[in-house]
């Protein structure tokens, strides 16, 4: 709630209140020297201080809001593959509402996230490091989830956010009218990546129903790659809630584009990003180098460096 007769200073009675709280929304900043098209405000939003470090904070609020609507959450463990960032912001607020909760992961899941997911209370079960089934690591912490949930459907619920239009709505209830009021309508580019592509849709479909002339570019990587939360549509399965028809354009980035544009993030802009930020923000500056686009762009950071300082020590060396 706000305090006295300003509302910029707010005290919240529970965690949960700071997600999606559209009143007082994450910042967005602007980028001042990694791009040189000076008809280009570029803009960065810094979803890495939602309270349990990522945009995911949202998308897992959204998630366990839904399932007790529909009366599956009560009395159940919750059981969701994730690459990190859902799983710790679901074992975080399942902490709070006293829900236990088993996260499943690929391999390589980096030593800082598996370490949060357990101090939340998650039990983690990480992929065969020696798999050998020729799917995507993601797809296999997927139906290691499935097997769980459907060894004892009524004891395991499964948000599914690849399926779950409940991923989806977070962004377009909350991120998009965001973005949309600290733009003052003015945006006309929107960057997110591929992955269980609830940002993507979600704040495109809010954005284009304000204005259809906004442009979403959505930023892929290449096969093969090893960017951390993103996801090569090719080479997984396809996330239903993926909508073609509100991204206007895709932009292919790999390992190196990523890794270069997040050490210019830090070393030019001092912006502490994690690096699917640095992928998405290397498809925007390749996007917005073109002198012929001008306005306002926004760019999501899902989550900032904190969360993988292994990935750093190598990149930033």
């Amino acid at each position: 709630m706000s305090l006295g007769n300003d509302p910029r200073l707010v005290r919240y009675d529970d965690l949960l209140d700071m997600c999606g709280d559209t009143a007082h929304p994450t910042p967005l900043v602007r980028m001042n020297r990694v791009l040189a098209n000076p008809a280009v405000d570029l803009y960065v939003k810094c979803e890495w201080t939602n309270p349990f470090g990522s945009i995911k904070d949202r998308t897992a609020k959204w998630l366990l809001k839904g399932l007790a609507e529909r009366g599956q959450l009560e009395g159940r463990t919750v059981v969701e593959a994730t690459s990190g960032n859902t799983g710790i912001a679901l074992a975080a607020i399942c902490a709070q509402l006293g829900v236990p909760m088993i996260a499943t992961a690929p391999s390589a899941l980096s030593p800082e996230k598996t370490a949060l997911l357990r101090a939340f209370g998650a039990e983690v079960r990480l992929t065969p490091a020696d798999d050998t089934s020729g799917m995507h690591p993601m797809d296999v912490a997927f139906r290691m989830a499935e097997a769980i949930r459907d060894s004892d459907p009524g004891r395991y619920v499964m948000p599914n956010q690849y399926d779950n239009a409940d991923n989806a709505r977070a962004h377009y209830e909350s991120t998009g009218p965001e973005l949309w009021a600290q733009t003052e309508g003015r945006i006309r580019y929107f960057f997110a990546g591929f992955g269980t592509c609830g940002t993507l849709v979600g704040n495109s479909r809010f954005l284009k129903e304000q204005d259809p002339t906004i442009r979403t570019i959505g930023i892929q990587p290449v096969r093969g790659h090893h960017i951390s939360g993103l996801k090569n549509m090719e080479e997984t399965a396809v996330p239903a809630n993926l909508d073609m028809s509100v991204i206007d354009e895709i932009v292919w980035v790999d390992d190196d584009m990523a890794d270069e544009t997040t050490r210019r993030l830090y070393r030019e802009e001092s912006l502490m990003v994690g690096p699917s930020a640095g992928a998405i923000l290397a498809g925007a500056l390749q996007y917005l180098g073109d002198e012929a686009r001008s306005g306002i762009a926004v760019a999501i950071a899902p989550d900032s460096g904190q969360k993988a300082a292994t990935y750093l020590a190598q990149i930033l060396e």
